[in-house]
């Protein structure tokens, strides 16, 4: 599933207005409580013309997420895994480092009295899966990975422990723990 957008089909001024009341909602309320009728009321923004460009509350969720995620439009290409893994890393905490950052990681935290069934998380995970993986799909091209590595959780192990720092910790995540994460995922699927 993408965002059911066309990319350009939104008029800039409205494009800027959801998006900025999206990322206030989705920060304020989290997905679980994310609600269109609720942006639009609040934010004095026509839910018609949201519905007519976004359609419903998950796809502008997720373009809210997509288009403030960090690491979408990044895939380092040092032309080495490790360095690719550390300069990969350096991205996504600079983007948990920001306030905007961490609360939309925590805005898609998994509440245990979740009212609905709601792919959106999974679509999130998947859209930003394939772009991490890039970097690994380059390393085994140039024969770096091991045999049997599980891309997967080869990318979770790389942005697990920087989400988690960002989410249970007010530290920021610094630089030595970045190298000190892509150096043990390097380890863990170097040939």
């Amino acid at each position: 599933m993408g965002t059911g957008l066309v990319e350009g089909s939104v008029p800039p001024e409205l494009r800027d207005r959801v998006m900025a009341a999206g990322i206030d909602e989705l920060t304020r309320w989290g997905i679980e409580r994310f609600s269109l009728g609720a942006l639009a009321a609040r934010h004095g923004i026509d839910e018609s013309e949201i519905v007519k460009y976004w359609g419903d509350g998950q796809h502008l969720a997720l373009d809210v997420l997509l288009r403030w995620d960090g690491t979408q439009s990044v895939t380092p290409d040092t032309g080495a895994l490790r360095s690719d893994l550390k300069a990969l890393s350096l991205v996504v905490a600079s983007y948990v480092n920001t306030a905007l950052g961490r609360s939309l990681l925590r805005a898609l935290v998994m509440e245990d009295h979740m009212l609905y069934s709601d792919d959106t998380r999974l679509t999130f995970w998947k859209v930003r899966l394939g772009t991490l993986r890039t970097i690994f799909d380059r390393a085994a091209e140039r024969g770096e990975l091991r045999d049997g590595i599980n891309l997967v959780a080869a990318v979770q192990l790389l942005v697990a422990p920087i989400n988690v720092r960002a989410l249970y910790t007010a530290e920021p995540v610094d630089e030595e723990y970045c190298t000190d994460v892509a150096d043990l995922v390097w380890r863990a699927v170097k040939r």
